[in-house]
C-alpha cells in the first residue's frame, strides 16, 4: 500500500546566499546551479499536499533573496487548515518593507542564524561584517511586532563550537537586549572543511570551562524569562553531553516517513542535514519533483531502498554518524 505524503515539508525558496559561513558546505562547493524557486513552482509542490501540518522555507541559502516569500508564506497561510510555517535567516536583509512584507504574510515563526554574540567572532564564522546590522534588524522587527501586538516568535540559533562557545552568555544577554524570547543551541555538523571539522565539536566532549560556560547561559536565561533550548525538542546539557548508548541511533529517525526536503532546482533530499554529510550528493538524490509526482518519489524504488538501509547496520553515508557525531 503506497504510504500517505507526509504533513511536513522543507522547501529551499532559493540557493543563492549573502553570508559565507565557515561552517556551512555551500562555501566551499557549489551543489547545485543558482536558483530561485519560482511562485508557480512553489504551488505546484505544496497543492499536491492538502493535509500539510507544517512547512519549514530554507535550505543553503538565505530566503530573503527570494522576493517571492511572502507570496509563498500567505499561500499556505489561505488554506483552510494553515501549517505552521517558519524559517532561518541571517536577518541581513531583514529591512522594514521586509519586517512589514513577513508581518502581513502570516509567517508564524523567525529563526536569527547568529553564531557569535560579537562583531570580531561573527564575521569570522559567518564571513560578512553584518554583527550590527543584524542586530538593529531584528530589535526593529522586535518591536514592530510588540507595537502591532501580533506577529512570528523571534529566536536566535547558535551553533556550538570550541572557537565560540565563550560567547554564549553573552549570546543569551543579546537576545534579552533585542526582546527576543527564545535562544536556541545546535550541534555542529562536521564535514571537515572551514570551522566545520572534528577538533571543534563539542558533543561529548565538555570539559569543566565549557560546562561552566553552559550553566552560565542557562542561569541568565531562567533569570530572564528566556527558553533556551536545543534543536531536537531537548536542551542544550541534553543534546551536547548526552553519553553513549544505542549502537544505530540513527534507526530512530522519523524523517524518512515525517518530512520531504526539496531544494530550490526540484531535488527531493533525506534532510536538511544530509548536503552536510555525503561525500556523494549526486548518489543522495532521491527524486526531482519538478519531473515527477510528490507521491510518485515519495514511494518510489530510492526512497524504499533508503529508509531500509536506514534500518540496518549499514545506512547512507549521509546517515551514519547522525546521532553519534551531530544530532538526530
Amino acid at each position: 500500500m503506497p504510504l500517505p505524503l507526509p504533513q511536513e515539508l522543507y522547501i529551499e525558496p532559493t540557493n543563492r546566499c549573502n553570508s559565507r559561513c565557515e561552517t556551512c558546505v555551500r562555501t566551499f562547493e557549489e551543489l547545485e546551479p543558482a536558483h530561485d524557486l519560482s511562485l508557480d513552482e512553489f504551488w505546484a509542490l505544496v497543492d499536491q499536499v492538502p493535509a500539510l501540518r507544517r512547512v519549514v522555507l530554507h535550505g543553503v541559502g538565505e530566503p530573503l533573496l527570494n522576493r517571492d516569500l511572502p507570496a509563498m508564506i500567505a499561500h499556505l497561510k489561505r488554506r483552510p487548515a494553515p501549517p505552521q510555517v517558519l524559517f532561518n535567516s541571517n536577518a541581513l536583509l531583514l529591512t522594514p518593507a521586509w519586517q512589514e512584507a513577513l508581518l502581513d504574510s502570516g509567517l508564524d515563526e523567525y529563526r536569527i542564524s547568529t553564531d557569535a554574540a560579537q562583531p570580531a567572532l561573527y564575521a569570522r564564522i559567518r564571513g560578512v561584517d553584518g554583527f550590527e546590522r543584524m542586530a538593529e534588524n531584528v530589535a526593529a522587527f522586535a518591536g514592530r511586532i510588540a507595537a502591532a501586538g501580533a506577529g512570528p516568535r523571534l529566536s536566535l540559533w547558535f551553533t556550538a563550537m570550541q572557537d565560540n562557545l565563550g560567547e554564549l552568555p553573552d549570546l543569551v544577554r543579546l537576545a534579552r537586549r533585542l526582546s527576543v524570547g527564545e535562544v536556541y543551541v545546535q550541534r555542529l555538523v562536521h564535514y571537515g572543511q572551514g570551522l566545520a571539522r572534528e577538533e571543534q565539536s563539542l558533543f561529548r566532549a565538555m570539559q569543566a570551562a565549557e560546562e561552566a560556560l553552559l550553566a552560565e547561559a542557562e542561569a541568565l536565561a531562567a533569570g530572564w524569562g528566556i527558553h533556551f533550548q536545543a534543536s531536537g525538542a531537548t536542551t542544550p546539557r541534553q543534546s551536547l553531553m548526552s553519553p553513549d548508548g544505542d549502537p544505530r541511533p540513527w534507526a530512530r529517525c522519523r524523517r524518512p516517513s515525517s518530512l520531504m526536503y526539496i531544494t530550490a532546482n526540484g531535488n527531493v533530499l533525506p534532510c536538511c542535514f544530509s548536503p552536510f554529510t555525503t561525500r556523494d550528493y549526486e548518489g543522495l538524490i532521491l527524486g526531482n519533483a519538478f519531473q515527477a509526482p510528490l507521491t510518485e518519489i515519495w514511494n518510489g524504488a530510492r526512497y524504499g531502498a533508503f529508509r531500509a538501509a536506514l534500518q540496518s547496520d549499514a545506512p547512507w553515508e549521509s546517515c551514519d554518524r547522525c546521532g553519534v557525531c551531530w544530532s538526530l
